[in-house]
């Protein structure tokens, strides 16, 4: 690859869009996602061309908190990209399989941190609090990206029921061990400090030789990689819009929903030619 700038990029409401996310009529939209026997993702026609482009010139890192098999759901025009980003920085792959030396200095990173068992116990107890607090609700789903970080999948009025108290005790407590709370959306992650979507994006700028990398993402978990980049935009909608969150290095779009990622997928392209 020639020096030059990387595009690193969230995907989910960022380049990719649910049906409610999309904001648009899906039928005019194109699939890029199928799981359980139906579409779940899809993007403009015009971010799928640019993205097409964006591959094949080996500018585009996607960066996602998706775990390497739910990454490898999305289709790509023609193929994947050579780099991705997964499990919010905890595996870099390469022509689609884990690299082992991130790997290695990923576990030297978070050598100081609480045991994710320990982490995804607590979770545990917080699920049943709220299962318990919310009557006739359905059990939170706990997971766990073994190794790395364990989230919450919230079911209806768990949110309403967990902003308060029960989160700040929970931010308060996990922090002392060494991880971030971040709730998006029905989502509550619980990651190590150390483990952030910038490093493994400089590392693959690194391997690249290119010059730097600008950015796109919607999320809180996105603020370390907008804030290290080059330049970055985030969409007129998700989480850093309803949280009020601005940096002046970061640019709104003027559009929302999948238009608002085909704004992106453009801007990226500019940047990285």
């Amino acid at each position: 690859m020639s020096a030059g700038l990387l595009a690193a990029s969230d995907l989910d409401q960022t380049l990719v869009f649910s049906s409610r996310s999309a904001q648009a009529d899906v039928a005019g939209l194109v699939p890029v996602e199928e799981y359980r026997g139906g579409t779940i993702s899809w993007v403009s026609p015009g971010a799928w061309s640019v993205l097409g482009d964006l591959v094949a010139a080996e500018r585009l890192v996607p960066v996602t908190t998706r775990t390497v098999e739910q990454y490898q759901r999305i289709r790509w025009p023609d193929r994947p990209p050579r780099y991705a980003v997964c499990a919010n920085g905890g595996v870099v792959l390469v022509d689609g399989s884990p690299d082992a030396g991130w790997d290695a200095a990923v576990r030297e990173r978070l050598a100081g941190c609480a045991p994710v068992a320990d982490v995804v116990a607590e979770l545990g107890r917080l699920a049943a609090d709220l299962l318990a607090a919310v009557p006739g609700s359905e059990e939170p789903a706990v997971r766990e990206v073994p190794g790395l970080f364990g989230y919450v999948v919230l079911r209806d009025g768990q949110r309403a029921e967990l902003e308060g108290a029960r989160l700040g005790d929970l931010t308060v407590l996990l922090d002392g061990w060494g991880f971030t709370v971040s709730l998006q959306g029905r989502k509550l992650y619980a990651v190590p400090r150390p483990l952030t979507k910038s490093a493994a994006v400089a590392e693959v700028v690194s391997r690249c030789g290119a010059e730097g990398f600008v950015a796109a993402g919607d999320s809180l978990l996105d603020v370390d990689l907008l804030v290290a980049a080059r330049s970055a935009r985030r969409p007129r909608h998700g989480e850093l819009l309803r949280a009020g969150w601005e940096h002046p290095g970061v640019e709104l779009t003027t559009a929302v929903g999948a238009a608002a990622g085909e704004e992106i997928a453009r801007w990226l392209a500019a940047q990285t030619a």
